[in-house]
């Protein structure tokens, strides 16, 4: 469910006694506390990394496919093993919103410093029980003890809708899929800070599927129920009559607002008490207090020879996140009262280490809580995969040439997430070049000249401690050049391609080139080491991966050639898996070069009639070249007009 800016999540709120696991935004600092690194400055980019689980399961297992993305931006979908990266601005708040078909919203406020990655786990809850009814008229659906009574006309649609509720106890593991922190504004704009009793998510769907609004007209209020837990039951402020105020969540903030009033009563399902109030909104709804102050942990992090642990990201679950500063110290944020997990991960090169302790924090007046030390444990073995390109690109008698590079880290259970720490270089010699990161594990550098027949190598320090971590060559193709048929020329339905390269002025050199030739009544698509081509003999061409090639001669029209050269590592323009020409301790990768040479437009005279026959095959883009042309800016896609 994707909730629209303006749109409202609502939470009653009362006194809470009992422990309870907390998302905290931020928490009273000590003066004299040691502190992490934090947000910097805004712009620039930066990202955010982490699993999506399951939190009403044991063993929270990760949820597959479902959908984490910022405002009306691309989906990132989850993993096989619920793992995302996703870019962020920098130096900003900025919601992360997490659906899949069938479980509930999370949503999680993110504010990550310009070049830095944050480490999250998110969870959702499977969605509850399900009722269907017409909207015209009245409806009632539980969940166990939660409760959505819905008026006639409450929501903006005709026919039949079905609502459901998914109720969440957050004395559980269950608080870990509640939607962003709980950070609230009262009614005199003062900031407060949110104890959860009992929550629940009420959705309504049309026929197909469609999120629905409450109608604007509607005189008449929904009515919940959320039933008290367990522990808290006959305690002050839980009792029958009791008044309990509710916090709506806003979704464009992450912060819980406007208070209204709600009161304990029993339960129409149970008899328990319960808290009852009356919604216009449709989402999630749920009890908890607001405190005027909140608190904190402190602790320390070190390695397994006893040495502190510097820049470890810490995460108190639920609460805030911190890195270690260089003496191992951290302190995160966290919520009066609560059980709160504290987890510290740290990666190196392609080494992988975590470590936690669970820490019972005190109440608001009290200084930050010391947890006992967290050892980082015996590290897991990852590994890198680097893939580099090279490109020129001829274009309205310009040059434009660009280097890329993908880095993404590979855990032991094969989960891929974008690396954006490195030192990568390219060039020739000792003339080097640095790429520059953009995030997401993208590395690029829009202006090193490029040189036809010379060979361009390839350095990467995953750590940027001075030491290379892997390298590699590739032989950088020329500019290829059409010169026949000439630009506006005619030719028949038969005729010899041919084209220069500026790279042959070098002894040695080779390159592969990729020739297409594409109108409104045929393609034609052929590789080859030559740099000529018969096009339109109606000799079959098994060029590209062995798949037979249609060269049947040319229907009469209108046409466009374009001619790219390409180098890779060996084994690249056949089918199976391509060697690496890129390699380290624990690093595989591939290092590519293309040049794209200006198009040229001809006409073709074609075939009669008589003599016309159908293509001999199925046409196919070689992976090497889709994969390719992936990696291009958007604005220079359109400018060569690939057809992929």
């Amino acid at each position: 469910m994707k909730l629209r800016k303006g749109t409202w999540i609502a939470s009653c709120s009362t006194l809470v006694v009992v422990s309870l696991a907390l998302w905290v935004s931020s928490c009273k600092k000590d003066e004299t506390a040691p502190t992490g690194g934090g947000p910097g400055g805004g712009g620039g980019t930066a990202s955010v990394r982490g699993i999506v689980t399951r939190a009403d399961t044991t063993g929270n297992p990760p949820v597959a496919g479902a959908s984490v993305v910022i405002g009306t931006g691309t989906p990132v979908i989850t993993s096989a093993s619920g793992e995302f990266t996703i870019p962020v601005t920098a130096g900003t708040a900025v919601t992360l919103n997490i659906t899949k078909a069938g479980y509930s919203l999370n949503e999680v406020v993110v504010n990550v410093a310009s070049g830095a990655t944050k480490n999250i786990t998110v969870s959702l809850l499977k969605e509850g029980a399900v009722a269907t009814f017409a909207a015209s008229g009245s409806g009632a659906v539980s969940d166990g003890s939660y409760k959505l009574s819905v008026p006639a006309n409450f929501v903006n649609a005709s026919g039949n809708i079905s609502v459901s509720v998914t109720g969440l106890d957050p004395t559980t593991n269950e608080i870990r899929a509640l939607p962003g922190g709980l950070e609230a504004i009262d009614a005199q704009g003062n900031t407060r800070y949110l104890q959860p009793v009992s929550f629940a998510e009420y959705v309504a769907r049309d026929a197909n599927g469609n999120i629905l609004q409450v109608n604007p007209s509607a005189t008449s209020g929904a009515n919940i129920e959320l039933p008290i837990p367990a522990s808290l039951r006959g305690q002050p402020g839980y009792r029958n009559g009791d008044p309990i105020e509710c916090y709506l969540y806003d979704a464009a903030t992450g912060k819980w607002k406007t208070p209204v009033p709600g009161t304990v009563g029993p339960s129409s399902v149970d008899g328990q008490p319960a808290i009852k109030a009356t919604i216009f909104h449709l989402s999630w709804y749920g009890g908890a207090p607001a405190l005027s102050a909140r608190a904190c942990i402190r602790g320390y992090v070190r390695n397994l020879n006893g040495t502190p642990a510097a820049g470890v990201d810490v995460e108190a679950f639920a609460g805030g996140n911190t890195v270690t500063n260089s003496q191992g110290f951290y302190q995160v944020d966290a919520a009066p009262n609560s059980n709160v997990r504290v987890v510290a991960t740290a990666v190196q090169g392609t080494s992988i280490q975590s470590g936690e302790v669970l820490v019972f924090t005190g109440g608001t007046q009290d200084s930050c809580r010391i947890a006992p030390d967290i050892t980082l444990g015996t590290a897991q073995q990852g590994s890198f995969d680097v893939t580099a390109y090279l490109f020129k690109i001829k274009t309205s008698g310009q040059s434009i040439d660009i280097a890329s590079a993908a880095i993404n880290l590979v855990s032991p259970s094969g989960a891929r997430t974008g690396w954006n720490t490195a030192l990568v270089k390219i060039g020739i010699g000792a003339q080097m070049t640095t790429l520059t990161s953009t995030g997401s594990g993208q590395y690029s550098a829009p202006s090193l000249p490029l040189t036809g027949g010379q060979n361009y190598s390839i350095t990467v320090d995953f750590d940027q401690n001075g030491t290379t971590d892997a390298n590699g060559q590739i032989l950088m193709t020329g500019c290829p050049t059409i010169t026949s048929p000439l630009p506006n020329s005619t030719v028949g339905r038969s005729f010899t391609s041919t084209w220069t390269d500026s790279g042959t002025i070098v002894p040695g050199y080779s390159a592969n080139y990729w020739l297409t030739v594409t109108g409104d009544s045929a393609s034609r698509f052929f590789f080859t080491k030559n740099r000529t081509k018969i096009i339109g003999n109606g000799v079959v061409d098994t060029s590209v991966y062995g798949f037979p090639q249609p060269n049947d001669p040319l229907p009469a029209g209108d046409y466009s050639m374009s001619l790219y050269a390409l180098n890779g590592p060996a084994g690249f323009l056949t089918i199976g898996t391509p060697q690496p020409n890129i390699n380290g301790q624990n690093v595989s990768g591939f290092f590519y070069s293309y040049a794209f040479g200006e198009p040229v437009a001809f006409t073709s005279t074609g075939m009669g009639a008589t003599t016309a026959r159908p293509g001999s095959g199925k046409q196919r883009v070689p992976l090497a070249l889709k994969e390719m042309y992936n990696q291009l800016p958007e604005n220079i896609k359109k400018k060569i007009g690939a057809r992929f």
